[in-house]
Order: structure tokens, then C-alpha cells, then sequence
């Protein structure tokens, strides 16, 4: 079974500690985040299945933390901190977070709700078939996109991509979060191969605009400037 990623943001080095050790042993790859800084740049770089967000944070408190990532995606986030009063757990879940975890923590209680959370996330059950943004329309049950109503005649790879880039809009995705999601972790190629991709992409989908490049980072779709 392949590993599922998971991002602990926590200050408190025993609990994240702690939690790291549970979670590795429960077959999670997992990375630590000592402050919000750090966490949102993990996540800008890496492919994260879920996040469990402290909200007590140095630089850049959790709160606004889950409020930037909500900008951009609909990850599962689950809040952990000694902030227990209703007008706190209200402003989290303002922000869509799906649980809320009161300090002191239990942590095979927190494990089983991530195994819980993520595994219906997953089950086929519940993904969508069929996703449309803007005049572009995905088919996840036959991996076909259509742009104005037109087959894009996809390969498997270019569906995947254009997928992941729509499913993550206006966040900039890095080559290498790019890669590990598209060719996989345990694949070597050189990370050339997106620019290759994004450029047949964008070749496609002319005349519209939609993957914009972010120098110094990778790429991001847009749904602003239709045109060239």
C-alpha cells in the first residue's frame, strides 16, 4: 500500500516527536513543521494528503495558516490545540477545517481519525467522476478532457497533469511536487520533463492561457486572462 503523506505543524518538540513516531509506525510518510512558515513551504513543495495544523505558532499563526492553504485547495485539515473555548473551534471551522482536536492530545485517537478521514476521502464511492472548470471539462472515469466540447485527445500522463494543475488552482506547483505526483516517488526522471509537458499542454489548450509559469517555483492554473 503506498504511503500517504502527512504534514504535524507543532512547535512543541516532545509532541511532535511523539506524533511522528506514532504516525510513522501507522505506515504515514511524515513531515514536521516547527512553525507556520515552515509548514506552508512544505506544502507549496510537497504533495500532502492531509495536515495536522497547531494553531499557537511562531511567524505565522495556525488560524492563518488553514486560512492561505484554504485559498488554494481542499485538503483535509485537522486542528490541534489548547485553544478548546467555542469562539476558537467557530473561527476554525469558519475556515473549513474538517476537525478540531483539544489539547491534551490522545495520539492512536488522532491516527484512527486520520485513517478515518483519509479512507473516505479515497474510497472510489466518493470521487467525482466529472469535474468542470471554466470550458474545460475533466472525465475521471474515461481520463478524457474537453475544451469547448472538443476531446483534447489526452495521453494518460498529460490527463494527469492538467488534472492535478486544475485540481490545485492558483497554487504554485513546484517541478518537483509536479513529478512525485505524476511519475511517482520511485521513478528517476529528469525534472526537464515537466517543462516538456506543460509546454504540449499549453500547445493544447490554445488559445487560452490557463497555465501560467512561476519563475523560481514551477507552474499554476489560472483562471484569469482567458486569451493571449
Amino acid at each position: 500500500m503506498k504511503k500517504r503523506n502527512i504534514l504535524i505543524v507543532e512547535d512543541e518538540i516532545n509532541i511532535l516527536r511523539i506524533l511522528h513516531n506514532y504516525f510513522t509506525k501507522s505506515n504515514y510518510e511524515v513531515f514536521d513543521a516547527l512553525d507556520g512558515e515552515e509548514a506552508l513551504n512544505i506544502f507549496n513543495n510537497t504533495k500532502i494528503d492531509l495536515i495536522i495544523l497547531d494553531i499557537m505558532l511562531p511567524k505565522i499563526n495556525g488560524f492563518e495558516v488553514a486560512k492561505r492553504i484554504r485559498s488554494s485547495s481542499n485538503i483535509p485539515i485537522i486542528v490541534m490545540t489548547a485553544l478548546g473555548e467555542e469562539d476558537d473551534m467557530i473561527k476554525g471551522y469558519n475556515l473549513k477545517i474538517d476537525d478540531y482536536v483539544v489539547k491534551p492530545l490522545k495520539p492512536k485517537i488522532l491516527v484512527m481519525k486520520v485513517n478515518n478521514l483519509l479512507d473516505r476521502l479515497n474510497n472510489p464511492d466518493n470521487m467525482k467522476k466529472y469535474y468542470t472548470i471554466k470550458n474545460i471539462s475533466l472525465d475521471f472515469g474515461s481520463n478524457k478532457a474537453y475544451l469547448d466540447n472538443n476531446d483534447l485527445n489526452l495521453s494518460k500522463t498529460e490527463f494527469k497533469l492538467l488534472s492535478f494543475l486544475i485540481e490545485n488552482k492558483n497554487r504554485a506547483c513546484s517541478r518537483n511536487m509536479l513529478l512525485d505526483e505524476i511519475w511517482g516517488l520511485d521513478v528517476y526522471v529528469d525534472n526537464r520533463i515537466v517543462d516538456t509537458y506543460i509546454k504540449k499542454l499549453r500547445k493544447t489548450l490554445k488559445p487560452y492561457d490557463y497555465i501560467k509559469t512561476i519563475f523560481g517555483t514551477g507552474y499554476m492554473f489560472s483562471e484569469g486572462n482567458d486569451e493571449n
